[in-house]
């Protein structure tokens, strides 16, 4: 059984809901099954910086091209447990159960060669990254009555993102906050790793990371 770097993608879907708002959809996204979103697929993801331990994540499920990830993990800092328990449950990309500050989830998404999508309980999908972007692109979904999109701010030329060890090219996705306390959030992703790692930019001027254990 084949081990796979991923690396929070949960953490990710689970701030999405907070972000900016614009008209607009999605269509699924192409290309062939990542081995990323097969069965058995275990995520190793490092958010230490957010007091979050006892991280997990596995694929439990594939169907019809859409992977179930399985996770939990419990947060010290009762603000981002507070943040998900706001979410309705058709904008979350699965389901959601709170256990004081221990959260259990399962998420769905589809991965394929060509990017990552998340599928929202309303049958909405909201694609992450397609690895054929181009700065500018944008990519929305109206999820419970909501549209949320992110855009495309940065796409490596050169191997100038340090990951695992090594130099690797980015392609750098902006969700704007409407969460109070965050500016915005920036996921970085690579076409073989898919998501490499985040930084939440705080209204205080402060910025916190996460990244892929490796």
């Amino acid at each position: 059984m084949k081990t796979k770097l991923l690396s929070f993608l949960l953490f990710a879907i689970c701030l999405m809901p907070f972000f900016s708002c614009k008209k607009g959809d999605t269509a699924s996204i192409g290309g062939s099954q990542s081995e990323f979103g097969e069965v058995g697929n275990t995520i190793d993801w490092t958010v230490g910086q957010f007091g979050i331990s006892g991280a997990e994540m596995y694929v439990s499920a594939l169907e019809n091209g859409v992977s179930t990830f399985t996770c939990s993990a419990t947060a010290s800092n009762s603000t981002y447990v507070d943040l998900l328990k706001l979410v309705p449950t058709d904008r979350f990309p699965g389901t959601v159960n709170i256990t004081g500050n221990t959260v259990e989830a399962t998420v769905n998404a589809k991965i394929t060669d060509e990017g990552m999508q998340v599928i929202f309980n309303d049958g909405s999908k909201l694609t992450l990254v397609n690895y054929n972007a181009k700065v500018g692109d944008k990519y929305s979904a109206t999820v419970g009555g909501v549209t949320l999109e992110n855009e495309v701010v940065q796409k490596s030329t050169e191997d100038d993102y340090y990951w695992g060890g090594m130099l690797i090219k980015v392609i750098t996705v902006k969700y704007n906050s409407h969460s109070p306390g965050i500016n915005y959030v920036e996921h970085y992703y690579n076409h073989n790793f898919g998501l490499v790692g985040l930084a939440i930019y705080f209204e205080d001027g402060t910025v916190k990371y996460a990244g892929c254990a490796c």
